[in-house]
């Protein structure tokens, strides 16, 4: 017998990952360019940050020290790139 339940488990699991990833994410900013609030989307492995150019270039800047900070705190993350 198919149960419904079981199969939505494996979306709840999906939202909780994603969470996660942003969490991360954000805690990375914050710890290298003193950003709280950077609106951002993450596609296909690529961090695309949204907001004004001051922002976009003050990560940009710092590129390197976000990618490692968020290898740092999550080992399995793809994300490869900030555009």
């Amino acid at each position: 017998m198919f149960n419904i339940a079981d199969y939505f488990k494996k979306f709840s699991q999906i939202e909780g990952d994603s969470l996660h990833q942003k969490d991360s994410i954000r805690a990375a900013l914050y710890e290298a360019c003193n950003l709280d609030k950077v609106d951002f989307d993450v596609k296909k492995g690529v961090l695309y940050i949204k907001g004004s150019p001051m922002v976009k270039s003050m990560v940009y800047t710092k590129k390197a020290t976000i990618l490692a900070l968020i290898k740092t705190r999550m080992p399995g993350s793809r994300i490869s790139d900030i555009r």
